[in-house]
């Protein structure tokens, strides 16, 4: 029993390092490749920032579509209006979403929260590319800290994707498309030593036969001067040994490089990321001993693809794609400071304080091939094949302790083995088929039915459904409906990081489910657009942290409206804007969900005076953000306002050279993510001083 009890205490201290784990009007479709005049108009659109685009996309129906058309609720971002708002990486640009709430933990990890429901990246499927980014240990990417130098565009899918992308898309998707065909350089520096520099290469032969890009990029950060307040220290009466309040350690740095080359019909992509953080507030919500660099976490993702496309016959064509992947985890944090001790509240006292590291590399195989026949007139089908396998490759841990007795060490030691965190060598395989059939009922009424199944070797089976309709009543009107439903199956980490998972016939966790309903109003005439949504989704099965183990509880009900705006309001201006409403509620304790806002708001305004001169602002709400029921702290975390303002000066001294200087935080607002009861009083303070930045970019031919 006293070995379970310390296999239990470790497998707590290992979640909390990890931070928190998930628990067109026109033809019906075309073909990828069939839409080069469009894509010439929308380059010469987007040449002017101010129009309002059409985008195609062929994220929600693997079918190239106005995104207006598609089935569900989709929004494309554009890089370059990205770039002339300020916005600096990918995760800042899902914050102009509707609907979508980006928050950290205190091990600085982002949250993503869309439709109020926050459950770490793991319910949120990550595409670079098109090509799937979770990791199968803790469903986890990094792709977010991308700079949006780097981005031609980002599409996202609010609600239920499962039924085309499978594991992992839940509460949404998210396509982040890096340049191509474009020769560019920057250069910036901002606030807290931040300091950053990229490229985008690309060369193609004369013929068209092959074409080679290549992005590559990185950023540093040394940190912004940010004071934690009390720590969970003060409330277990150890105020004495605390480090709060104290200067956080918000240091960060990122890597990125993409290669892909066509010939033809075949095609070589590869993509590596690597992100690296400071210790934050600490994995035990204890504020760490003071000091400094990016060197207490590190997440880094390679993958290599070969694609095939092909066309059997003129009514079928087909793409054959292999992928590898790897994701290496490693952290290492002084997680209690000295002369504190370990488990809180024991008599084990650690005169060093506690020392903890861990250690993952994950491999994956993938097999997939994707039919698409359109010989039955007025129908579309699309049938989806895939293999794929998981392996934890590498496992262990350290720590300045004994593991059974828990007592301290004059020096770190390295755990693997029975003593480890996760089975060493555990393997999960996936058989996946999907179909999906797109046609028009009536002339105006399209339709799209599919359904796809997935067969995991260690937690059972899943089918995700889905039907959706769009209707146009004219060209200026157009009504759709979705109903969906979706998945997230447990992580390799929750399923083989359970101590008690090594008694497999005592230990059964089920994927969570998430059924969706939607109906949207889009009105397109002239230089303006509005798109109005309303939703309801029923979450059942959650996978929790409660008596040291995984397991499912509960359902939460999510509900809510997004409206959105935007118009060119003269040859100058021009103006978007977007508000969302969300009703969360937890069933079974009858609150609403804790973090969640129920207001969330942008306003955008961009305008050019002259053509070398485009000025943007933007403005961002976010509400009062609920607590949990049995929280001490009286009433909800208060929301903010983020005002940011930024200057485009084009062809500056030379045709080509762009600098864009900006201030983000304008108000000097005191900017928060929600810590749990009893950790930090006052919360994660994310910032609270303005942010500046200045930038230089060149593009030629």
């Amino acid at each position: 029993m006293a070995t379970a009890r310390r296999l239990r205490l470790r497998s707590i201290l290992i979640a909390a390092l990890f931070g928190p784990l998930p628990a067109i009007a026109g033809p019906l479709s075309k073909p990828a490749g069939s839409d080069q005049g469009a894509a010439v108009g929308d380059q010469a659109a987007r040449a002017d920032l101010l129009s309002v685009l059409g985008d195609v996309s062929a994220l929600a129906t693997k079918t190239r579509l106005n995104a207006d058309y598609v089935p569900g609720i989709l929004s494309v971002l554009d890089g370059d209006e990205l770039v002339a708002l300020g916005v600096r990486t990918v995760w800042e640009a899902l914050e102009l979403v509707p609907g979508v709430q980006i928050d950290r933990n205190r091990n600085g990890a982002l949250r993503v929260a869309i439709r109020g429901f926050q459950h770490s990246n793991g319910n949120v499927k990550l595409l670079l590319n098109s090509v799937a980014m979770n990791n199968a240990f803790a469903g986890y990417s990094n792709i977010l800290y991308i700079p949006i130098e780097q981005v031609e565009r980002i599409e996202v899918i609010r609600g239920p994707g499962s039924a085309v992308h499978g594991e992992f898309a839940f509460a949404g998707v998210i396509n982040v498309l890096t340049r191509q065909n474009e020769n560019r350089a920057y250069v910036e520096a901002g606030s807290g030593e931040t300091y950053g520099t990229g490229a985008v290469l690309s060369a193609q032969s004369p013929d068209g036969d092959w074409r080679l890009n290549l992005n590559a990029s990185g950023w540093s950060r040394q940190g912004t001067e940010i004071t934690a307040g009390p720590d969970r220290l003060y409330t277990l009466g150890l105020s004495e040994r605390s480090q709060a309040p104290g200067r956080i350690n918000n240091a960060e740095n990122y890597r990125l490089a993409v290669f892909a080359l066509d010939y033809r019909k075949l095609s070589v992509l590869a993509q590596y990321s690597r992100s690296q953080g400071g210790t934050f507030f600490g994995p035990l919500d204890v504020l760490p001993e003071a000091n400094t660099g990016a060197d207490a976490s590190l997440a880094e993702q390679s993958l290599i693809q070969l694609r095939h496309s092909f066309e059997p016959t003129q009514t079928l064509s087909a793409e054959l794609r292999l992928t590898w992947s790897e994701y290496i985890g490693n952290w290492a944090v002084d997680v209690l400071p000295s002369g504190v001790a370990y488990p809180l509240g024991s008599r084990n006292i650690y005169p060093d304080g506690v020392f903890i590291e861990d250690y993952v590399r994950i491999g994956r195989q993938e097999a997939e091939l994707d039919l698409d026949w359109h010989g039955w007139s007025g129908h579309r089908w699309q049938l989806s094949l895939s293999a794929a396998e998981a392996r934890i490759d590498e496992a262990w841990w350290a720590f300045n302790g004994d593991a059974e007795t828990l007592e301290p060490l004059p020096s770190v030691r390295r755990y693997s083995g029975d003593q480890n965190y996760l089975d060493e060598g555990a393997r999960r395989s996936i058989h996946s088929i999907a179909v999906q059939d797109q046609f028009h009922l009536l002339e105006p009424l399209a339709v799209t039915a599919g359904l796809r199944y997935d067969n995991y070797s260690d937690v059972g089976e899943n089918l995700s459904p889905r039907l959706g309709a769009v209707w146009t009543l004219s060209d200026k009107h157009l009504v759709k409906a979705q109903y969906a439903e979706a998945f997230f199956p447990p992580t390799l980490y929750q399923v083989y990081g359970n101590s008690e998972s090594r008694v497999r016939d005592s230990f059964t966790l089920d994927p969570e489910t998430v059924s969706t309903t939607e109906l949207g109003y889009i009105f397109r005439h002239g230089t303006r657009v509005a798109r109005a949504t309303l939703y309801h989704s029923r979450v059942r099965d959650l996978i929790v942290l409660e008596n040291n183990r995984y397991q499912n509880r509960g359902r939460v009900r999510l509900q809510g409206f997004e409206a959105e705006w935007e118009q060119r309001l003269s040859p100058a201006w021009k103006l978007t804007a977007n508000l969302s409403y969300s009703d969360t509620l937890d069933e079974e304790t009858g609150d609403a969900l804790t973090g969640a806002a129920d207001w969330l708001g942008n306003l955008s305004l961009l305008y050019r005076p002259r053509p070398d001169i485009l000025l943007s602002g933007h403005w961002r709400a976010v509400g009062d953000r609920h607590r949990a029921a049995d929280d001490p702290r009286r009433g909800r975390l208060p929301g903010y306002q983020d005002l940011s303002l930024t200057l485009n000066w084009f062809d500056f001294g030379t045709p080509g050279l762009t600098l864009r200087a900006g201030v983000d935080n304008l108000l000097g607002q005191q900017i928060k993510s929600p810590a749990a009861a009893y950790t930090y009083a006052e919360d994660y303070l994310r910032l609270d001083e303005r942010i500046w930045w200045i930038q230089l970019s060149y593009e030629w031919r």
